[in-house]
C-alpha cells in the first residue's frame, strides 16, 4: 500500500531525486520529484519549512512504480525492447491537494520528462478506474491503450492497437468486477504522446 512518506530534507531532495517540473496549486509551488532507480516519484513543497523543528520538504503526494520482468505471459523487454517501462503499485495525494488533477499531472510528468510508459496493476479499484479514464479522456500528453497480458495483445485484440478515450472501448473489455477475474490480465498502458522524454 502506498504512503505519504516523511518530510524530505534539502540535502535528501539534492541526493536522491531529481526534479522534473512544478506545477502551482493554491498559490503554492510544487516540484515532482523522481528517483529513477527506486523507481518512486513525490511531490513536495518546492519551498522548504520548519517541520518538528528541521528544514523540510512537505510531501503532498507519492507514486510508488516497479519494474517487472514480465506481466502475466508478457516479458516487458521483448514487449517495449529499450524503453523504460514501470507498473504504477500505487499513488497517494494528501486530501489538501486532491481533486485539483495533481495525479494526472505526476502521471503526465512521468511518462513526458522522465520517458516511462506507465502501466496500471492488474486491481483497479474504482479511484483508480476513474483516474485512467480521466486521463484516457482529458490527457493532451498522454495517450492509453488497454493491454491484454494473457494474450500479448492489445485491443481490439486484432493485431492492431487504438487509444482509449475513457469511452471508446466498452468498460466490460478492460475490468471485470469481484469476485469475476475474467479481465485480470488486462492493463491500461500509458505513453507519452511523443513517444519518449522531453
Amino acid at each position: 500500500m502506498a504512503v505519504i512518506p516523511m518530510p524530505y530534507s534539502p540535502a535528501t531532495v539534492a541526493r536522491s531525486f531529481s526534479i522534473l517540473d512544478g506545477v502551482t496549486i493554491q498559490g503554492v509551488l510544487y516540484q515532482i520529484i523522481w528517483d529513477p532507480k527506486t523507481p518512486f516519484a513525490a511531490v513536495i513543497e518546492a519551498a522548504p519549512s520548519v517541520i518538528d523543528g528541521d528544514i523540510r520538504h512537505k510531501v503532498v503526494a507519492t507514486l510508488e512504480l516497479q519494474r517487472r520482468s514480465q506481466l502475466e505471459g508478457v516479458f516487458v523487454r521483448k514487449f517495449w525492447e529499450e524503453q523504460d517501462v514501470a507498473q504504477i503499485e500505487g499513488i497517494v495525494v494528501d486530501g489538501a491537494v486532491r481533486d485539483v488533477g495533481l495525479a494526472t499531472f505526476v502521471y503526465e510528468t512521468i511518462a513526458t520528462k522522465a520517458g516511462v510508459i506507465l502501466l496500471s496493476d492488474n486491481e483497479q479499484y474504482e479511484g483508480g478506474k476513474a483516474l485512467w479514464q480521466h486521463i484516457a479522456r482529458r490527457s493532451t500528453n498522454l495517450k492509453v491503450f488497454i493491454l491484454d497480458t494473457d494474450s500479448a495483445r492489445y485491443y481490439p485484440f486484432d493485431g492492431d492497437r487504438i487509444c482509449y478515450d475513457g469511452e471508446s472501448i466498452p468498460e466490460s473489455e478492460i475490468w471485470s468486477e469481484h469476485p469475476d477475474r475474467n479481465k485480470h490480465g488486462v492493463v491500461l498502458v500509458a505513453e507519452s504522446v511523443n513517444g519518449k522524454a522531453a
